[in-house]
């Protein structure tokens, strides 16, 4: 080989060590900073699959009980993600420059690879802990933590009470589809009442302080002087058979009733399980005409044989449609029995 061809090799292989010495410098510092651009890259993603995959469970379940099936429920344990970056070149420098007649071919051979591997763990939700989570009743402090949370009052009674004193939240309703219509018109007056006076400013649900006597802090519904002089307040008295002119009525669970007691000094509430609720919301599920005439669903009727409409008592609160086909602009949406999707 000449000195003209030589100092052209040589300078070649400066040139290719110069350069892969640059491109390792640069994956080195892309591993410095990997991390963290993998957590802006996959967390979103992940965080958005979590919350359709639930949504897309609850609507499931939602239309299996009211298909009187069994509901599942998969708890997501964790979710793990593993990322791996690896960088390298060819067998060295030598392997990547061709001379031929004179000519240099560069052949570089360096590579760049970045792999995930996520692992997702899932729990089904059964035995002792399913009965704790699902058919235990809610607890009233539950009641009143989404109450304070800033859930509508309203809302907190129709879909988490059943039964305020003695009157009725559709109480069939926490089970599977009753044949016969719920009571439910009175309840419906109830939180409407509530609710206004709530809105107001002349009724409250509060925590008590703790009484001289050492009582514990405790929830009542609190009501303000001028209250008993509206006509909501006297219907709401009347409907729940409260004592009137009281300041606090101590909310309590169901407690049986003392023979011959008329008026009640305080406010029982009685929960649905969290079952219950699911259950309750069941009813607002749209089944389609053809699947109700194939026996598919129970059928709810009213004294005179007709048809009650669930859609009278769910209404406020949840509607769950069906089509044959999915529709666009769709939050949630599920494919059941075939092609029925609802949404």
């Amino acid at each position: 080989m000449n000195d003209t061809k030589q100092t052209r090799l040589l300078g070649v292989r400066k040139h290719l060590s110069f350069s892969a010495t640059a491109l390792l410098l640069i994956a080195g510092s892309g591993c410095k900073t990997l991390g963290p651009r993998a957590l802006k890259w996959e967390r979103t993603p992940y965080n958005l699959a979590v919350q359709e995959t639930q949504d897309a469970q609850l609507l499931l379940n939602l239309v299996r009980l009211k298909y009187r099936d069994t509901p599942v429920f998969l708890e997501l344990s964790s979710i793990t993600s593993q990322f791996t970056f690896a960088s390298g070149l060819g067998n060295g420098d030598t392997a990547l420059a061709e001379v031929t007649d004179g000519s240099v071919t560069w052949k570089p051979g360096f590579n760049l690879t970045f792999t995930a591997q996520p692992t997702v763990i899932y729990t089904p939700l059964q035995g002792e802990k399913f009965a704790q989570q699902l058919l235990a009743p809610l607890r009233i402090e539950t009641l009143m933590l989404l109450y304070r949370s800033g859930w509508p009052l309203k809302r907190v009674l129709q879909i988490g009470v059943q039964r305020l004193n003695r009157v009725e939240n559709a109480t069939r309703a926490s089970g599977p589809t009753p044949g016969r219509a719920p009571k439910y018109e009175g309840f419906a007056r109830v939180a409407e009442l509530m609710a206004e006076l709530n809105h107001r400013g002349h009724l409250d649900l509060v925590y008590a302080a703790p009484t001289p006597t050492g009582e514990s802090a405790r929830i009542v519904m609190a009501v303000d002087a001028e209250a008993f002089r509206l006509p909501e307040m006297k219907e709401l008295s009347q409907l729940l058979g409260l004592v009137k002119d009281k300041k606090q009525y101590p909310v309590t669970p169901p407690i049986v009733e003392e023979a011959g007691q008329r008026e009640l000094d305080h406010l029982e509430v009685e929960t649905r399980s969290l079952q219950g609720v699911l259950f309750f919301l069941s009813q607002s599920v749209d089944v389609p005409e053809s699947h109700v005439q194939a026996g598919q669903v129970t059928v709810t009727r009213i004294e005179t044989g007709e048809v009650f409409d669930w859609k009278n008592v769910t209404r406020e609160l949840l509607r769950i449609q069906s089509s044959p086909t999915h529709r666009a602009r769709t939050a949630i949406s599920i494919q059941y029995r075939g092609d029925l999707v609802l949404h």
